[in-house]
């Protein structure tokens, strides 16, 4: 079983394994190719559940499975007994460089395992902080209706001889006829702070990205879309690098 929990604050793959009693020839071979497939996320991971296998005692077995998480850089948390006739079956498996999870410890469990527990530190999210933008509407003014009323309005009708008072004329008369065509209306907006990790050459690559992006679709040729493909390539990789 394999849950993925993402936020902004987090990003994990959790999954479960149970091994049965005895010996599955191509168990192995199997736990091979997931931690093959998992090593290859960019968000980190956690393989917990019952392997059935006595880590705490020397044998073939154990050599072979500790062998394996060795050579795909990962670690196994967990050195204490998990089970009430002893041995550590119940295990924690992450990658070698997961900084975020804290020493596992066991509590008694509903059944004849105990239960193994490990928190993980996670950054909480940064506080969001709100502001009011004022604006207008111009896309929804009737522009005939909005003629209509400059033409019949004093500037056209009436206007002033000085340029001062004529500029106040301007002012005060544009400004009532915004007002009712495109009233001011407010709006609140949340300011989040900028990733930690969005530097400026980060910055200017997406920049890049978006440009190329504008170039293909215009030209919609097939080496625009391929300079488009790489830059996103380049992009993701430069953002996963500085995560």
């Amino acid at each position: 079983m394999c849950l993925n929990i993402s936020n902004s604050c987090f990003s994990g793959h959790f999954i479960c394994i149970y091994r049965p009693p005895g010996h599955p020839a191509n168990f192995f071979e199997q736990f091979q190719d997931l931690l093959e497939n998992v090593v290859t996320i960019h968000s980190d991971f956690y393989i917990v559940g019952d392997f059935n296998l006595h880590l705490d005692t020397p044998s073939a077995t154990t050599t072979t499975f500790n062998d394996i998480l060795a050579s795909f850089d990962t670690t196994q948390h967990v050195n204490f007994p998990t089970h009430i006739h002893g041995h550590w079956l119940d295990i924690i498996i992450t990658r070698s460089s997961c900084k975020n999870i804290q020493t596992p410890t066991v509590v008694d469990g509903l059944s004849d395992h105990n239960t193994v527990i490990a928190n993980l530190k996670v950054r909480t999210a940064p506080a969001v902080s709100k502001h009011n933008v004022f604006y207008r509407a111009f896309h929804s003014i009737n522009i005939a209706a909005f003629m209509a009323d400059i033409t019949t309005s004093n500037l056209v009708t009436h206007p002033r001889e000085h340029l001062s008072e004529l500029y106040k004329q301007y002012h005060q008369i544009l400004k009532t006829l915004l007002d009712k065509h495109a009233p001011i209306k407010t709006k609140s907006v949340s300011q989040k702070p900028p990733a930690p990790w969005m530097t400026p050459e980060i910055i200017k690559s997406k920049q890049r990205r978006r440009y190329l992006e504008r170039v293909w679709r215009k030209s919609r040729s097939s080496l625009d879309r391929s300079r488009y493909t790489r830059q996103c390539h380049q992009c993701n990789r430069e953002m996963s690098k500085a995560k």
